[in-house]
C-alpha cells in the first residue's frame, strides 16, 4: 500500500516534471513567424479598424483581440514595389535604384541585388526553413528566346500596352526569391494585373504561358479586367482563383515545414494579391460585402487569414507562432466599377494609394504571438513595416556585414512592452515626393519644397495646414529629413 503510494507520488512528479520541461522548451524555442501582407488594403476597410466598414472581417477582428492592434503603423512608401523592398531589407527604397513610381511587369530587372541581407536571409542564418507565396513584383531575369541576354522589360506603364514577347519560358528565371534568401518560392512575377499571368515555383514558370492576353482582356465574361496589362498567359489561366491558389500554397508550406522538420521553425512571407486590381473576387466570396467587387477582394484577404489560422491551430503551433497581417500601403477610393458604396477605404484619414497624405501609408498592422503577447491591446506607439527586419535580427541575434536594415528599428520592446522606440519616418509618394515625421509633426515635400505642415495629436486627419505660422518647425524637420537621406 505505501509503495503503491510512493509509485503513484514519484509518476505525477515525472509527469508534471515532463510538461514543465516541455513547456519551457516550447517558450525558449525561436517561434515560427508568418508575416500576411494585403495588397491595396486600406486603413479603413477592416472593422476592427472602421467599425462601419462595409466588408465583412471576422478573422482580422478576432486575430485583433488575440494579439496587438497597432494604430499608428506605417508603410516606407505608398505603392507596391517599393514599400515590398523596404519590408524586405530593411532600406528606404529610394536608397537603391527606385526612385518614384513601381516595376510594370515581372520582367524587371531585381530590384534587391544579392549583396543586400534580406528578412528571408536573416532567418534562413537562424536555421528557419524560409518561403514566399504570392505577389512578388520586385523583379526577376528571365532569358530572351535566343538565350542571350536578358528581358528587357517596359520601363513605363503604357496603358497596358507594350507588352514582352521576347520570352523563353523554358529556361530557369535568375536573380528571383530562391537567389534572396528563400528556399521556397511560389509566387506570381507582379501580381495578377502584371504580365506574365502564370505562377512561378523555384525559378520556373508553372506552365508555359503560350496565349496572347490583350490589355484589360476579361477573358471571363462579367469577370473584371481594370488595370490588366497585356502579355503572356498560360492556358487555364482564371484570376479568379489566384487568390484561393496562394492561400493553399501557403497552407502546404504550412503543413510540410511543420510535419517533415517538427524541430525547425519556419518563416513564410505572404503578400497577397487581394484585394488589388483588377477585383475578381472567387464565387465563394463574391457578393459577401457590402462595398462591391473591391469590398469582396477585402473578404478574401480576410478569409486568406483565417485559413492561416485555422493550420496553426490544426497544427497546434499557433502559440510559439508569430502571425502578422498588413497591407503594402493604402486603398484606393472605389472599386473597379468607379463606385466607393459608402464605404471608406483608408477611415477618415486624407489621401489614398500612392499619396503622402496618412490615407497612402498609415496602414492596418495587428500581431499575435500567444507565447509572449497579451491578447486585446492596441498599441498607439509609431512603427513602420521595415522594421521588421531589425527587429528579428536583433530578437535571433544575427548580425550581417552585407547591406540591409540599416532604416529599421527593433521594435520588439514595443511589441512585448508598449514602449516607443521609433520617433521619425520617412515616407514617399508613387510620384517621388517625400514626408519626413518626427514625433506628431508631419512636414510634406513636393519637388524637395516644403507645402504641408500638421501637427497629427491635434490635426489627425490632415486639415491644418500649419506651413505659413511654423518656419521653425519646418526647418527642424527639413534638417531631419537630409540627416535621413545622406545617412
Amino acid at each position: 500500500m505505501k509503495t503503491s503510494f510512493i509509485l503513484s507520488v514519484m509518476t505525477l512528479l515525472l509527469c508534471f516534471f515532463t510538461l514543465s520541461t516541455s513547456a519551457q522548451t516550447n517558450q525558449n524555442k525561436p517561434p515560427n513567424v508568418i508575416v500576411i501582407m494585403a495588397d491595396d488594403m486600406g486603413y479603413g476597410d477592416p472593422k476592427c479598424y472602421n467599425p462601419e466598414s462595409k466588408i465583412p472581417t471576422p478573422n482580422m477582428d478576432a486575430l485583433s483581440k488575440q494579439g496587438i492592434r497597432f494604430t499608428d503603423a506605417h508603410t516606407a512608401a505608398s505603392a507596391c514595389t517599393p514599400s515590398r523592398y523596404a519590408l524586405l531589407t530593411g532600406r528606404y527604397s529610394w536608397r537603391s535604384r527606385l526612385k518614384k513610381k513601381v516595376s510594370w511587369s515581372g520582367y524587371d530587372n531585381p530590384l534587391i541585388h544579392k549583396e543586400e541581407t534580406t528578412l528571408a536571409d536573416v532567418f534562413q542564418k537562424a536555421g528557419y526553413t524560409t518561403g514566399v507565396v504570392g505577389k512578388w513584383h520586385l523583379g526577376m531575369n528571365f532569358l530572351r528566346k535566343q538565350n542571350i541576354d536578358f528581358v528587357k522589360p517596359k520601363t513605363h506603364h503604357e496603358k497596358g500596352r507594350h507588352g514582352t514577347r521576347d520570352v523563353d519560358f523554358s529556361t530557369p528565371i535568375y536573380n528571383g526569391p530562391n537567389y534572396l534568401g528563400f528556399d521556397y518560392a511560389f509566387v506570381s512575377g507582379a501580381g495578377h494585373n502584371m504580365e506574365p499571368f502564370c505562377y512561378i515555383e523555384n525559378d520556373y514558370t508553372v506552365g508555359v504561358p503560350t496565349i496572347w492576353r490583350k490589355a484589360k482582356d476579361t477573358i471571363y465574361p462579367g469577370v473584371s479586367a481594370v488595370e490588366v496589362h497585356e502579355g503572356w498567359m498560360v492556358k487555364g489561366w482564371d484570376p479568379r482563383k489566384v487568390g484561393p491558389d496562394l492561400t493553399q500554397k501557403a497552407v502546404d508550406f504550412i503543413t510540410k515545414s511543420t510535419k517533415q522538420n517538427p524541430g525547425q521553425p519556419f518563416f513564410l512571407y505572404l503578400p497577397t494579391v487581394s484585394p488589388h486590381r483588377p477585383c475578381t473576387p472567387p464565387d465563394f466570396i463574391k457578393g459577401t460585402s457590402e462595398a462591391g467587387e473591391r469590398g469582396d477582394m477585402v473578404a478574401e484577404f480576410d478569409w486568406t487569414v483565417g485559413q492561416i489560422m485555422k493550420v496553426l491551430e490544426a497544427l497546434k503551433i499557433n502559440e510559439n507562432t508569430v502571425l502578422i497581417v498588413t497591407s503594402d500601403n493604402g486603398a484606393v477610393k472605389v472599386s473597379d466599377d468607379g463606385k466607393d458604396y459608402g464605404h471608406k477605404s483608408c477611415g477618415d484619414l486624407r489621401g489614398f494609394k500612392g499619396g503622402v497624405y496618412e490615407g497612402g501609408h498609415r496602414v492596418p498592422l495587428i500581431m499575435r504571438w500567444p507565447a509572449k503577447i497579451r491578447g486585446g491591446q492596441v498599441n498607439d506607439n509609431l512603427v513602420c513595416l521595415l522594421d521588421l527586419h531589425k527587429t528579428f535580427s536583433e530578437m535571433l541575434n544575427i548580425s550581417y556585414s552585407n547591406e540591409g536594415g540599416e532604416d529599421s528599428y527593433n521594435i520588439l520592446p514595443t511589441m512585448l512592452k508598449g514602449k516607443e522606440v521609433r520617433h521619425s519616418l520617412v515616407m514617399l509618394s508613387s510620384a517621388g515626393h517625400f514626408a519626413i515625421r518626427n514625433k506628431d509633426w508631419k512636414l510634406i515635400f513636393q519637388r524637395n519644397e516644403p507645402v504641408a505642415l500638421f501637427n497629427l495629436s491635434d490635426d489627425p486627419y490632415e486639415k491644418r495646414n500649419l506651413i505659413k505660422s511654423r518656419s521653425q518647425k519646418i526647418q527642424e524637420l527639413t534638417k531631419l529629413l537630409n540627416s535621413h537621406k545622406w545617412q
